[in-house]
């Protein structure tokens, strides 16, 4: 059964469904603040658990162990960039066949209740910086040569 939410806990639940990106706590209380200016810190951590119990919010671990939520709580998959931690929803369903499931249910020995794949690597923002340290590293060498 769900709670009835409080006008605090609406406040949060807001922030997290309009991200266009997986927020931490601390980034969720400080966007409440900004509407619910006498929300304190614990109250939004008490409120994010509740909505995760309750199913109303994900709550997942970035990269770097951080906490984030989730306010889509259909199946989805997620990549994440292991230079900068971001964390985002893949726009495709990945599928994994119904027999590949059971045999790796099976062989961990738990009964599957969903699933979640994740990918890693470098986000696009990172792979343009890696690619602009390359080229100034390229152009530094060639001018040691010349």
């Amino acid at each position: 059964m769900r709670e009835k939410l409080n006008i605090n806990g609406q406040a949060v639940l807001e922030v997290v469904r309009a991200a266009d990106y997986h927020p931490t706590a601390l980034e969720i209380f400080s966007e409440v603040r900004k509407t619910r200016p006498e929300i304190g810190l614990a109250s939004v951590y008490r409120i994010l658990h509740n909505l995760t119990q309750q199913g109303i919010i994900r709550e997942l671990k970035g990269s770097d162990d951080s906490t984030r939520y989730d306010g889509h709580v259909h199946r989805h998959d997620h990549a994440i960039c292991t230079h900068c931690g971001t964390l985002l929803d893949v726009p495709i369903d990945i599928p994994l066949t119904q027999e590949s499931l059971e045999v790796t249910a099976q062989a961990t020995g738990i009964r599957l209740e969903s699933y979640e794949i994740r990918l890693y690597g470098l986000c696009s923002n990172c792979q343009e910086q890696a690619q602009v340290e390359a080229a100034k590293s390229i152009h530094k060498t060639a001018g040691k040569t010349s």
